[in-house]
């Protein structure tokens, strides 16, 4: 299993990072101390169109059932994070029904409604203690 901090790097989640005006360490707290990968059944995809810069972490479609897709992306100078489930948590601030297919979503979300939840804290969520 390859560490957090080498999968960000190889699929350009850091880059991206960078692009979208967030620091690692705001991000991913205490990135190279970890010793596992809290992420390891989520994919990791950067898209770009639109005028959007978008970083997402997906679950594969077998563990979209007790997994959330988190993403972190940019539109217009405003940067967010927003964490999407299929299962309906006590707060959400909308409902995504992802298309049949885009060009700017991972092919993992699509068909599907998602309740989205706006976190203004910019920190993963699997790396919060």
């Amino acid at each position: 299993m390859d560490l957090l901090e080498t999968v960000l790097q190889r699929e350009r989640v850091i880059e991206t990072l960078t692009r979208l005006g967030l620091g690692v360490d705001e991000v991913f707290p205490d990135l190279a101390s970890l010793t596992g990968n809290p992420y390891r059944h989520h994919r990791w995809l950067v898209k770009e169109n639109h005028g959007y810069l978008v970083i997402n972490a997906i679950p594969e479609e077998a563990d979209q059932d007790h997994l959330f897709w988190e993403e972190w992306y940019s539109f217009e100078q405003e940067v967010h994070h927003h964490i999407l489930t299929l299962y309906k948590p006590f707060v959400h601030h909308e409902i995504y029904t992802a298309p049949a297919s885009d060009d700017l979503h991972p092919p993992q979300c699509f068909s599907k409604r998602w309740y989205v939840v706006e976190d203004r804290d910019m920190r993963a969520l699997l790396l919060r203690r």
